[in-house]
């Protein structure tokens, strides 16, 4: 979980700006962390959020209480039930099912950090920001590549699951 934890704030670091938005390997880092930890790496995005929250800067664009102010908190906030999706769906034998989980996790990822947007936008920041306009802010400039993310890390999982197995 340290590692996870770790790969995840080295990921949030690796970033740069689309319009208002900085495209990160976040997803890369809830992806791989929930295919090898299961469930559980849902405790290491509670831990990042906990530790951005209280000043160490660990986010993207550095970290304290006034994050969630932010209207991309939401998509942090979302990485800890997508972890569980994606999680639970790693430990089935069947071999299809981690893409859909992972693929399922990336559209809770997307629902909570959209509709956290929406809500930032349009009743804290007051712009009237229709969920369409959202959309087109938080999600289309990222979609292609974090379902190809998801798709490599399914691949990457596969390959490290055999030598995880192998250790357990």
């Amino acid at each position: 979980m340290g590692i996870g934890l770790a790969l995840m704030i080295i990921c949030s670091k690796i970033s740069f700006m689309v319009g208002a938005i900085p495209i990160t390997l976040q997803t890369f880092a809830v992806f791989i962390c929930s295919l090898i930890l299961g469930w559980k790496a849902s405790i290491v995005f509670f831990v990042y959020a906990a530790l951005g929250l209280v000043g160490l800067p660990v986010f993207s664009s550095g970290g304290g209480f006034a994050y969630v102010y932010s209207p991309t908190f939401g998509f942090i906030i979302s990485f800890i039930p997508a972890s569980i999706i994606i999680g639970l769906g790693s430990k089935s034998d069947k071999k299809y099912l981690k893409y859909v989980t992972s693929l399922c996790g990336l559209l809770l990822i997307n629902i909570i950090g959209v509709a956290y947007m929406y809500f930032i936008f349009n009743f804290y920041m007051d712009t009237n920001k229709s969920i369409l306009a959202i959309i087109q802010i938080g999600v289309l400039p990222f979609i292609l590549k974090d379902v190809a993310v998801a798709i490599v890390s399914c691949i990457i999982y596969s390959r490290i699951k055999i030598v995880l197995d192998r250790n357990e």
